[in-house]
């Protein structure tokens, strides 16, 4: 879409060279104007969602049509040049009287709900350059009379419901076109069909187009974006790139392209900066001539099947952004070269056979945002790089590997961290403390006005996560909704921290699986964005705090399965959560919805409780004011003990005098 807009600017720019402009103080009556009339014939088929773009009131009988919203007119004809509807909320069908316009050069009515077919009228606006339709819920076939308009150049059709057959005589005038884009079409034409133009973009959405690359897109010789996504093209890729010398991007995802990455692809597409070839059948291993592609700085090679090792060579693309290898079946170890790369912002390597440690070099991959390594056999302890280096992370997954040992404290320096998984590995210690520092999971990330978020606008930069206990697809601008802390799986030890309960942002929180005792914290209802809480398969003991049930988003809980105690708090969201599987292998529990009720001394909270409940956020009760009041006791007792003798019991005390004395003397050689 930045690319359409682009163009669109650009002939804008190009009329009002041409003298063309909004005539804000144009005086021909509208009672004399086709175009007038026809504006006011197509407004009577549609209305307005969008209470800014009121057409109802603006297009009226008596003021000047080139004031009109969308219009723009000619300096000299006073008529119709550009009409520009889009993004309005328009409803109904478009009128055939849109072809009176017959000065129109542009004509956008893009990302509407507009339905019914094309008019065929529109073939009579023969001045027309530019015709944008797509994002609507336009129907039926597409009228022949669309091929006579020979100064169109720019045509989108595409994300509508239109489910035509298109043949040559759709295209046969169209000498001008340079950008097509359309989605769901059958195309039935010769084989040896020459299309009449030759086009800069070209992109296939959802078409039929025989199941091959299509001869009549290898003479496209001029081709520098091309796009066929899910078109069943179960061809491969040798014979169709040797056509193209100028693509500065190849996007072929979902289809069923065969074979290996050709071993000359660097001198076949020389300029390319975005290779998009995910979820195909292509196999074989990465031929090195990849890292000759100087240019790329986008590569999603995922969801095929890819052998082999990653080539040692990957750190010479050092203008690559993007790098997605993910659900593939490469082995063998991360190169060191990787850290050479150091424009990356997002490496996703996961669901592959990945197994050695992460070379150190990759703490050089300093704008990382994304990175996802999970689902491999990577080992080692958690890299401390990642928290002195990486410190743009906004999504670390490490899951599914074999790391042990301690969770860093230098991961708590990832302050712009919105998803930290570190499931299903052998880490041992504790959850930090410093958990709390997340500063990204503490205020909800929807309100963050951070360019990081449209640095990457292409169509298929996504990741997977796991939420809710499924894996799901997330697009980059989507994830700052998506905040999540996952370490379960694991074998960690000791309380979970009340810091914890600081990251109001979270939406998912997973601690199940581990050896974690104590007490829930009393203000778990502070996270009042959590929708997936599990602590199950631990030793928590004491009571589940009151505050459980300020969790008004929550729809997914489980506690199941540790020592808990006393009745189960009740109102709010928790009313619908009627499972008792939830707080299942707690014998000690009682209330619904569990068949067990609850006797009367249960349901009065002890002083302890009440007492946590007041000061466990305050930092009261502590831990090391516990150790301190100890040792304190510990040395009073002592001193006491000692001192208390001595001054009741003369002859102790003479004693001990005379020791002491006798001592002193030695050591100053008296």
């Amino acid at each position: 879409m930045g690319k359409q807009a682009a163009a669109i600017i650009f002939l804008f720019l190009s009329f009002y060279s041409m003298e063309i402009f909004v005539a804000v103080a144009a005086t021909s009556p509208l009672n004399s104007s086709t175009d007038g009339h026809s504006l006011l014939a197509i407004k009577s088929h549609i209305i307005t969602s969008d209470p800014n773009y009121n057409l109802a009131s603006n297009w009226s009988v008596g003021t000047d049509f080139c004031t009109w919203i969308g219009v723009t007119c000619s300096r000299k004809h006073l008529r119709v040049t550009w009409l520009d509807l889009s993004n309005m909320g328009l409803q109904g069908t478009i009128a055939k009287e849109i072809g009176n316009l017959s000065f129109l050069r542009m004509l956008v009515l893009a990302n509407n709900n507009l339905s019914g077919s094309i008019p065929s009228s529109v073939g009579d606006l023969r001045k027309l350059e530019l015709l944008d339709l797509s994002s609507n819920r336009l129907s039926g076939g597409i009228p022949l009379s669309l091929g006579q308009l020979s100064n169109l150049k720019y045509l989108y059709l595409s994300f509508s419901s239109l489910d035509a057959t298109v043949f040559e005589g759709h295209f046969a005038k169209l000498e001008k076109l340079s950008w097509l884009s359309v989605s769901s079409l059958k195309f039935k034409v010769k084989l040896d069909w020459v299309p009449p133009f030759q086009l800069e973009q070209l992109a296939l959405m959802s078409c039929d187009i025989g199941g091959q690359f299509p001869q009549w897109v290898q003479t496209q010789k001029e081709l520098m974006i091309l796009t066929m996504e899910n078109c069943s093209i179960s061809d491969t890729l040798s014979n169709f790139l040797n056509n193209f010398k100028n693509l500065t991007a190849l996007y072929l995802p979902n289809n069923q392209i065969q074979g290996p990455i050709p071993n000359n692809i660097s001198q076949m597409l020389p300029f390319l900066e975005s290779l998009y070839l995910g979820q195909n059948r292509i196999n074989d291993s990465l031929p090195d001539s990849l890292c000759e592609m100087k240019s790329l700085e986008f590569m999603d090679l995922s969801r095929n099947q890819l052998s082999g090792n990653l080539p040692g060579c990957l750190g010479n693309l050092h203008n690559l952004i993007s790098m997605k290898l993910s659900s593939n079946e490469i082995s063998g170890v991360v190169p060191n070269s990787i850290g050479g790369a150091s424009s990356l912002q997002w490496l996703l390597l996961n669901n592959n056979s990945l197994t050695g440690k992460l070379p150190f070099t990759m703490k050089n991959c300093t704008k990382l945002i994304v990175l996802d390594i999970g689902d491999n056999m990577i080992s080692g302890n958690l890299p401390k790089w990642i928290g002195n280096y990486i410190l743009d992370l906004r999504v670390l997954i490490l899951r599914n590997n074999k790391f042990y040992g301690q969770i860093p404290l230098v991961v708590c320096q990832l302050l712009k961290l919105q998803i930290l998984d570190l499931a299903n590995n052998n880490l041992t210690g504790v959850i930090p403390n410093c958990v709390g520092n997340f500063s990204s999971m503490v205020v909800n990330p929807e309100s963050h006005d951070d360019p990081y978020y449209y640095d990457l606008d292409g169509p298929l930069e996504t990741f997977t996560a796991v939420l809710k206990g499924q894996e799901r697809e997330y697009s980059y601008k989507i994830s700052r909704y998506v905040v999540n802390l996952d370490v379960s799986n694991n074998n960690l030890v000791g309380k979970i921290p009340w810091e914890i309960t600081r990251l109001s942002g979270l939406i998912g929180l997973n601690l199940s699986h581990n050896h974690l005792v104590g007490k829930i914290p009393q203000r778990i209802g502070d996270m009042k964005s959590m929708e997936s809480f599990d602590l199950s398969n631990n030793n928590l003991s004491g009571t589940i705090p009151a505050s459980l049930s300020d969790l008004s988003s929550i729809s997914r809980l489980n506690l199941s399965y540790n020592n808990l105690s006393g009745k189960i708090p009740t109102g709010r969201q928790l009313q619908t959560l009627d499972n008792p599987s939830i707080y299942e292998g707690n014998p000690r529990l009682c209330g619904a919805p569990l068949p067990k009720k609850c006797e009367e001394a249960s349901m009065v909270p002890s002083i302890t409780d009440n007492h946590v409940a007041a000061n466990e956020g305050d930092n009261i009760i502590d831990d090391k004011v516990l150790f301190s009041g100890v040792i304190i006791c510990g040395f009073a007792t002592g001193f006491w003990g000692v001192i208390g003798v001595l001054v009741f019991n003369k002859r102790w005390r003479y004693a001990y005098f005379e020791f002491a004395e006798e001592k002193i003397s030695r050591l100053f050689g008296g």
